[in-house]
């Protein structure tokens, strides 16, 4: 069973590679949502950014923070260019196939 994400109310990408969301399915009543805390974010983010080419320069730091920043993957990274709707709702469609696979609706 198919479904598609109305909305997303939280975002955290934590310092320990865990991303905990919370967001609305299509059907979901009012009030309620579902949560997500997955630490395989981290990863799948990290094929993205290996895949995408992502270009690691900051803008607005310094020459010395830029040479220990790199063109490393960190959590850093993870936060500036993966922290967003779009990435997060693309992660859980590629990783929770199906209605049934997502964890159940918590309603306050």
């Amino acid at each position: 069973m198919e479904y598609t994400i109305e909305e997303i109310y939280e975002v955290i990408c934590d310092v320990d590679k865990i991303l905990t969301v919370k967001f609305k399915v299509d059907g979901d009543g009012d009030g309620c949502y579902r949560e997500i805390v997955d630490s395989d974010y981290y990863d799948w983010c990290y094929e993205l950014y290996l895949n995408d080419g992502v270009d690691t320069e900051y803008s607005g730091f310094d020459e010395e923070e830029g040479d220990y920043f790199g063109n490393h993957f960190n959590v850093d990274l993870w936060n500036m260019y993966y922290n967003d709707d779009e990435n997060v709702i693309d992660f859980i469609n590629e990783t929770y196939i199906g209605l049934k696979s997502l964890p159940q609706s918590v309603c306050d």
